[in-house]
């Protein structure tokens, strides 16, 4: 008898559980960077340097390492690519970069244009050296729309901008310095956004070392506790070395829908990553290829349960603690708001009954699971 093993939409779960644990060593960052009008239509299209015929570039286009930074680009654009290929523990898993044509323009819809030509692209971290103050805000609403309303789990980094969001990471550094060269805050954008991406989802970007810096913004203890209280993410000297703050995104408004576990940018990459796999692969292995029956709802939610547990042995999510189940609340709402029964109906039906009644398009679940924070805060007594 052949070997059928487990339900194609189990493997994809699993497997899927699996690349996200590999995934999750680093991500990928966006960048959207201003260039003459010359260049860019220069390397759209197929064009010669030196002696050799170089091929055109796609815009975006992507880069793995900075070999593959073009030669015609600007300094500053080169700079710009460099710095975000530094990363943390490792570099961002690859760079994309979007061109448009260099304008001074400090109109609020600057940007609005290349924000539509890359929302389809595959990234997890934005970053605009060239944005101005009136731009802020344009970008950073369409973050929000982005995530809120296009299920797009995508993230920025904006310089001194309160977002008070958790997909906005606000970097309020006003200057920062290296060896060759002084940047302003949204210059180093950049660089801030590769280390996120370059941080991999077991640990957190607190106190990564920036080893190129030689000076920033100088804060007390007391200001660098109100700027995190703030929502805010910044270099500061330890009187050794420069590093970052803790690991914190713009999010200082908590309530029920979000609690103080969205303000950790850890979190909140686990969390939408963890939303994309779970979307995506019900969508390739699951929705319209299934009846929605009791049998087939239980097999989704044991491949889903498979997904968690392969988290779990990737240390993102704690062990023992993954649970999945029909939500019965949601079943009991959807069948009296549809007309199928009453409340008193219901009300004699075991849960059971309940999780096994028809819903046509419908599948209702409910999971719980831990998120593995980094460990930041060490408390010693030590007894004498």
């Amino acid at each position: 008898m052949p070997k059928l093993g487990m339900p194609n939409v189990d493997i994809a779960f699993r497997e899927k559980g699996i690349e996200a644990v590999e995934r999750s060593q680093h991500g990928i960052e966006m960048l959207l960077l201003e260039e003459d009008s010359s260049t860019i239509e220069t390397l759209l299209k197929d064009h010669t340097e030196g002696t050799e015929t170089v091929a055109a570039l796609k815009n975006p286009f992507t880069l793995y390492t900075i070999d593959g930074i073009p030669s015609s680009l600007s300094d500053e654009n080169k700079d710009y690519i460099t710095k975000s290929f530094i990363g943390y523990q490792k570099s961002p898993r690859r760079v994309k970069v979007y061109l448009m044509a260099k304008s001074e323009s400090t109109e609020a819809d600057k940007f609005t244009a290349s924000l539509k030509a890359i929302a389809n692209e595959n990234w997890d971290y934005l970053a605009i050296p060239t944005i101005a103050e009136a731009q802020k805000e344009t970008v950073g609403t369409w973050i929000k729309n982005q995530r809120d309303n296009m299920k797009n789990r995508i993230k920025v980094v904006l310089p001194a901008y309160k977002g008070d969001n958790e997909g906005i990471i606000n970097f309020t550094n006003t200057f920062i310095t290296t060896s060759t060269k002084k940047y302003t805050g949204a210059e180093y954008t950049p660089r801030i956004a590769g280390l996120i991406c370059g941080t991999p989802m077991t640990i957190s970007a607190t106190y990564a070392p920036l080893s190129e810096v030689v000076d920033c913004d100088q804060y007390d203890p007391d200001e660098r506790d109100e700027k995190v209280n703030n929502g805010e993410f910044f270099v500061w000297y330890d009187k050794e070395k420069f590093k970052m703050s803790r690991a914190m995104n713009s999010l200082v408004t908590t309530g029920q829908d979000k609690l103080e576990a969205y303000q950790t940018i850890k979190t909140v990459d686990v969390m939408d990553m963890m939303y994309v796999d779970i979307r995506k692969t019900a969508e390739d292995s699951y929705i319209g290829k299934y009846t929605n029956d009791y049998d087939n709802k239980c097999l989704l939610m044991s491949a889903i349960k498979g997904y968690f547990l392969e988290l779990e042995k990737g240390r993102l999510l704690q062990k023992g603690k993954s649970t999945i189940d029909l939500d019965v609340d949601a079943i009991k709402n959807w069948r009296i708001s549809n007309g199928k029964n009453t409340e008193e109906e219901l009300a004699d039906m075991s849960d059971q009954e309940i999780k096994e009644l028809d819903t046509k398009k419908k599948v209702f679940l409910k999971a719980s699971v831990v998120i593995l924070d980094a460990m930041e805060d060490i408390s010693l007594d030590v007894d004498i």
